[in-house]
């Protein structure tokens, strides 16, 4: 399954000198989660809006460009299961996409968990065969900042509260964030709430305000640790949460979060029916996950190629790589396929090495379509 389908063209841009307060103000104004940054056309990086939890800012002064998360650049014929894996890899819920080395948007961690429902090797995955992340318990007078430290060390949204040891509601990242930055978003939890935030909104230590006054008590949304994994990642991304709290009777098993899906989703291993040999792969410079991916891809395009030519077959992908002024590397990528009978052959060049590993597939792709046609 390839990601283009699910590339969001609707995305936020901003320059690195902008400040935390410009930011905050768009992400408000448009809805959004993250921001891409650029100095004048270079992409550096991005900023989710979880970044700025991590500690107190005068938004007013401090610069967008000293909380930019670096991150990699999809292609726009990334596989989906690869996508998935990369996105764990770099603890990221958004990854900007390109075509012919100009990012043209971006993809959503809750879109990828819902197209991956339909993966036939999830049909028979329940919500507890994938690991459950159970946060330190936080109780619901607890202040604010200790749900915002038990959040950000587990990487969660969502924060189960108790009173006297029993589920007494939730509290998740944007109820914290409308409070801790003045945000305040479509969705109202109560008029308690915004009765408080109206009150305390000038009040440097709302931080110490207790979680319940900004917690959800009503309608939580959960699921069974029996239920099948495709009914979670379809309710997750049809409310838009990134955390689901899994329930079995009263009892909290733990939260289903969106980097443990990305985990179980990028280690499906793709059913091979044929062998592929690297050669060089070594010998170019790339870091463990580019590597990783490019296995993936092989993999991924080779399946396809199967299906046209309906037989066993063997590859042999040829990786060099050449060093340019300022560091850069151009890469080649020779291609040998041999099934009963039949050589089939393709050479692509190109500055990313995953482009032209799809190149050389793309071509003998169209051979074999040309050769069984006739």
């Amino acid at each position: 399954m390839e990601i283009k389908p699910l590339i969001k063209e609707d995305y936020l841009v901003l320059e690195e000198e902008a400040t935390i307060s410009e930011l905050i103000g768009k992400l408000k104004q448009f809805e959004k989660r993250t921001a891409l940054i650029f100095r004048n056309k270079t992409y550096l990086g991005l900023i989710e809006k979880k970044k700025l939890l991590k500690s107190r800012i005068d938004t007013s002064k401090a610069k967008i460009k000293s909380f930019i998360q670096k991150t990699p650049i999809l292609s726009e014929h990334a596989d989906l299961v690869e996508t998935a894996y990369l996105m764990h890899q770099n603890n990221l819920e958004y990854v900007p996409v390109e075509s012919d080395k100009t990012i043209i948007g971006v993809i959503n961690a809750l879109d990828i968990l819902n197209m991956a429902k339909d993966l036939p090797e999830l049909k028979k995955t329940l919500v507890e065969d994938v690991k459950l992340v159970k946060p330190k318990p936080v109780n619901k007078d607890d202040s604010i900042s200790v749900a915002m430290g038990i959040m950000y060390k587990n990487k969660v949204d969502h924060i189960p509260l108790y009173d006297k040891g029993k589920l007494y509601g939730i509290i998740t990242f944007k109820d914290i964030l409308r409070g801790y930055l003045n945000w305040s978003p479509k969705r109202d939890v109560s008029a308690k709430f915004n009765s408080q935030v109206s009150a305390q909104s000038e009040n440097p230590k709302i931080d110490h305000l207790p979680v319940h006054n900004f917690s959800t008590t009503d309608n939580l949304e959960t699921i069974s640790p029996k239920e099948n994994l495709s009914v979670a990642l379809a309710q997750m991304a049809k409310k838009g949460i990134s955390d689901l709290l899994v329930m079995e009777g009263n009892e909290f098993k733990g939260l289903l979060t969106t980097k443990s899906l990305l985990k179980k989703i990028g280690g499906i291993k793709v059913q091979k029916n044929f062998n592929i040999k690297f050669k060089g792969l070594n010998k170019v410079r790339l870091q463990s996950y580019q590597k990783y991916n490019l296995q993936k891809i092989a993999s991924n395009e080779a399946t396809k190629l199967q299906r046209k030519i309906k037989n066993n077959m063997d590859l042999t992908i040829h990786l060099k790589s050449y060093d340019k002024q300022g560091g850069e590397q151009k890469f080649t990528v020779n291609l040998r396929l041999e099934y009963p009978g039949q050589l089939i052959t393709s050479t692509q060049e190109d500055w990313d090495l995953e482009t032209a590993l799809r190149k050389t597939f793309n071509n003998a792709k169209n051979y074999a379509d040309k050769k069984f046609k006739d």
